[in-house]
């Protein structure tokens, strides 16, 4: 990869690119540092998740041994970066004269000299080399001590040590120095050393996940105390349907291999260990009790395991309930419901038949009934919902939801009746730009009178390198934007820039509910 970006550099800046291709560089510097932020932000984590596994298995030595090796990896890490990051530092100083400012300047960013003094003539890509090196063997040295081994090679290396440039006359004498950083524009430069950071981080990464690995690895040879456990879908069933439970050790693992029965009958175990079981329910008349209608029944299973050679069996007796046939109590009803929407839910009664006249009472919000018996639509206010079911004015219970904001739309300009393209960009300044807020897809199928979204505020702008030569302002309901204006006025370069800070939500009954946006749109003019 990096003697690939070398070559290919070298062979543009022989062709006289346009300076927007040094601007390339900056672009895939800056992903790169996205994604060194996410390495990070995810090892800082996982020395956590094994601080706390450590403790959960009661910090033994082996395990505490593994956390010190962990924050050392992540001391070590952050070192190394400190380092690069003063280093592109002080690159920058160098090529700007010490005004950070102008860093992403054409200008700076093909500046090669001063580059290539810092790096190669005063020697500090050796010392770059001489901390990647150091880097790659404490890192290989650390995770050795949990007997953990890699195959990583440094990333500092010569031209002779790649498969590229080893059989290459011209290039294979080559040091480090010289093949990454020498003669090398300020853009390439940066975005190399940042490489070498990702290349680190993701070394950093794979260490720590292996660590993570061994935190608690002993703890599965015994255990203390094994108990076993049926968990079924549901505990009441109806006589002539289906039972169906999983049962499994509170403390399994696959390595176990358990055997399961119910009765005469082997179950099929799954790879977590869980069996599955599965049964038609049945009870007699006289088995109800008179007064629930309930009747209680039982079943016996089985789990045998090996333990260290020694085979175990763990009895179970499960007790379950069944209910007759003519007993249903049931709610169709979703479980989140969306602010100052039309929320239609059925709420049902099953066991008051003919007898159900249902009346329903909302705090948070408000109640409109259906044409239906137990239809309702339901618009809450507050995020917090109770609804309170009554029939024949007699109280039966609540249920309670919570709500939430509908969900924003993706914002998208139009110009001339077709979607903009940032990669074609525009061959000229538009007389006018739409401006579409798309519902989300989901939201906008269950709620159709509920996903009317408008921009009610922002601004449009024809901006000129760092200056914004024009300014329209939007306010209230828009759909589209004159920019006669900008047209007059705009030339090859500029950027129209659309930016919407507000947009408005009208629902079905055409109450708005504002909401903060924030997103920017930029139309390059060619």
């Amino acid at each position: 990869m990096i003697g690939m970006m070398y070559l290919v550099l070298t062979a543009l800046l022989a062709l006289q690119i346009k300076d927007t291709v040094l601007e390339k560089f900056t672009l895939m510097e800056e992903g790169l540092e996205i994604s060194n932020s996410s390495f990070e932000t995810k090892s800082n984590a996982t020395v956590s998740t094994i601080e706390k596994a450590a403790a959960d298995q009661g910090n033994k030595e082996e395990d505490v041994a593994v956390v010190a090796t962990a924050k050392e990896v992540r001391s070590k890490t952050t070192e190394i970066m400190t380092f690069i990051d003063d280093m592109k530092a002080d690159l920058v100083d160098a090529a700007t004269g010490g005004n950070p400012e102008k860093a992403k300047e054409r200008s700076v960013l093909k500046k090669y000299e001063e580059p290539s003094h810092y790096m190669v003539e005063k020697k500090n890509a050796d010392v770059l080399k001489e901390k990647l090196d150091a880097y790659n063997q404490e890192m290989l040295g650390l995770i050795g001590r949990h007997e953990i081994s890699r195959n990583w090679q440094t990333l500092a290396l010569d031209a002779s040590e790649m498969d590229l440039y080893k059989d290459n006359p011209e290039e294979k004498r080559k040091t480090f120095g010289e093949l990454n950083f020498y003669k090398t524009p300020l853009a390439s430069t940066l975005a190399q050393l940042t490489f070498f950071q990702n290349q680190i981080y993701a070394r950093e990464s794979d260490a720590l996940a292996a660590l993570g690995s061994q935190v608690g690895a002993e703890s599965i040879k015994g255990f203390d105390v094994i108990s076993g456990m049926i968990l079924p879908v549901s505990n009441v069933v109806t006589a002539g349907t289906e039972f169906e439970a999983e049962m499994f050790l509170t403390a399994a693992n696959s390595a176990l291999a358990p055997e399961m029965t119910m009765g005469n009958q082997k179950l099929t175990v799954d790879a977590a260990g869980r069996g599955k079981i599965k049964f038609k329910a049945s009870a007699r008349d006289a088995d109800y009790d008179k007064n629930t209608g309930l009747a209680t029944k039982t079943f016996t299973a089985e789990i045998k395991y090996n333990n260290g050679g020694e085979e175990k069996t763990i009895p179970i007796t499960h007790e379950y309930t069944v209910a007759k046939p003519t007993i249903q109590v049931g709610l169709n009803a979703v479980s989140a419901l969306y602010l100052n929407c039309a929320n239609n839910l059925k709420i049902d009664v099953p066991t008051l038949g003919a007898n159900y006249q249902p009346r329903f009472t909302v705090t948070g919000g408000k109640a409109i009934p259906g044409a239906t018996r137990g239809d309702v639509m339901i618009v809450p206010d507050q995020r917090a919902v109770k609804i309170a079911v009554a029939s024949s004015g007699v109280d039966i219970g609540s249920v309670d939801f919570s709500a939430r904001k509908a969900p924003l739309p993706t914002f998208k300009l139009q110009v001339s009746g077709r979607d903009y393209d940032p990669k074609v960009g525009l061959g000229s300044a538009p007389s006018a730009v739409t401006l579409f807020l798309v519902a989300d897809a989901d939201f906008k199928t269950a709620y159709p009178d509920d996903a009317k979204f408008f921009v009610t505020k922002g601004e449009v702008q024809l901006a000129r390198g760092r200056t914004a030569v024009r300014r329209i302002p939007i306010n209230g309901r828009t759909l589209s934007v004159d920019l006669s204006q900008i047209r007059a006025i705009a030339r090859s370069g500029d950027r129209i820039v659309v930016e919407v800070e507000e947009i408005t939500r009208y629902n079905f009954e055409n109450t708005p509910e504002k909401f903060t946006f924030g997103e920017l749109r930029v139309m390059s003019i060619n």
